[in-house]
C-alpha cells in the first residue's frame, strides 16, 4: 500500500478522470458504491480539495511537460504503467507548481518522479517561458511573494546571502508585457528591462526575507543556498510558533527600550518534521544569548 500523504487526493482525481463526473459531487459525495453494496466514506478536507483543483487547473501544463522531446519523461517515470494516475499528476503538481516545490511523504510513486527530477524541473521553467504561469481560475495569476528565512546556525551573515539571491534574481530577468509574464536570460535583447530583484526584510520576524513571486521558480531544494541549510523554505505563518516562545517574554519599558523577564524557559519541540519550526527556534535562541559568533563552525 502506498504511504504517500497524496493517496485522497490521487483518488478524487482518477474519479474525475475516469467517470468524468463533477469533481464537487465526487468530494462531497458522503457514500460510494462497492462490492457490498453502500459503504460511507468522509468527505476530503479542505486542503485536499484545493490540491486536486490545482492540479486539475495544471493539468494540461504538466501533460505538456511529459510530452516534451517525444514524451521521453513520460516514458522515463513510466506513466502509462501506473494504475494511479491521478496520484501521480499529484505529486508531480507538487514538485513543479505546489506550495514548497517538493513531495511529502514516500512510496513507489515518488520515487518514480524524483528519478527525474531534475529533467521534469528544467522542462518546467522551459514551459513558463513558453506560457508564463499557469493561471488561477479566476483569470489572475497568484503573485504571492516567496519567503525564505537566512538560517543564521550556518550563515550569520544576512548580507551575503542578500546578495547571492539578488545575483541568481538577476540572471533570470521577467519581461512583463501586459497579461504575459516570460522567463528570459538576460541578452542585448533585455538588457533595458531592469529585472525584479527587490529583496525585502520582513518587518516582524528577524531572518525572514521577501522575495519576489517569480523567485519560486528559481527557489527549490536543488538552489545551493537550500542544499546546503543556509536558507530554508518556511512560509511567514510558520515563523510564529518559535517566534513567540522566544520574544513573547519580552516586553515594553516605558522609555521605549524593550525589557526581558528574567525567568527561564524550556522549550519543548512537539512539531513534526521536517524541523524548520526547530531550526528556527535554536537560531532565536542562540541570537536572544547573544551567542553570534561568525566563526562558530557548530
Amino acid at each position: 500500500m502506498s504511504s504517500s500523504p497524496y493517496n485522497q487526493a490521487g483518488g478524487l482525481l482518477n474519479e474525475h478522470l475516469e467517470k468524468r463526473r463533477g469533481l464537487k459531487s465526487i468530494a462531497f459525495d458522503t457514500t460510494t458504491t462497492t462490492g457490498s453494496g453502500k459503504k460511507k466514506k468522509g468527505a476530503p478536507n479542505k486542503a485536499t480539495y484545493a490540491t486536486v483543483c490545482k492540479t486539475m487547473q495544471h493539468l494540461s501544463a504538466i501533460n505538456e511537460i511529459l510530452d516534451a522531446n517525444n514524451k521521453k519523461l513520460r516514458r522515463g517515470i513510466g506513466f502509462d504503467a501506473v494504475r494511479n494516475k491521478g496520484l501521480l499528476y499529484v505529486c508531480i503538481y507538487e514538485l513543479l507548481f505546489g506550495k514548497y516545490k517538493s513531495i511529502r511523504g514516500g512510496g513507489k510513486v515518488k520515487r518514480m518522479i524524483v528519478k527525474y527530477e531534475r529533467e521534469l524541473r528544467r522542462e518546467a521553467e522551459d514551459y513558463v517561458s513558453k506560457h508564463g504561469s499557469v493561471e488561477d481560475s479566476g483569470g489572475g495569476k497568484v503573485n504571492f511573494p516567496r519567503y525564505i528565512r537566512v538560517n543564521t546556525l550556518r550563515s550569520p551573515r544576512v548580507s551575503e546571502i542578500v546578495e547571492k539571491l539578488k545575483g541568481d534574481l538577476s540572471a533570470k530577468a521577467v519581461v512583463v508585457e501586459g497579461e504575459d509574464a516570460t522567463t528570459v536570460d538576460q541578452s542585448e535583447d533585455t538588457k533595458d528591462v531592469p529585472p525584479d530583484t527587490t529583496i525585502y526584510v520582513d518587518a516582524h520576524v528577524p531572518d525572514l526575507l521577501v522575495l519576489p513571486p517569480t523567485a519560486s521558480s528559481l527557489l527549490h531544494r536543488d538552489h545551493d543556498l537550500v542544499k546546503s541549510g543556509k536558507v530554508v523554505l518556511q512560509d511567514k505563518s510558520s515563523c510564529f510558533s518559535a517566534l513567540a516562545m522566544v520574544r513573547g517574554h519580552i516586553v515594553g519599558s516605558e522609555d521605549g527600550k524593550e525589557e526581558k523577564i528574567a525567568e527561564p524557559f524550556d522549550y519543548i519541540d512537539a512539531c513534526a518534521a521536517p524541523g524548520n519550526k526547530t531550526s528556527h527556534l535554536a537560531a532565536l535562541v542562540r541570537s536572544s544569548l547573544g551567542d553570534d559568533d561568525d566563526d562558530d563552525d557548530d
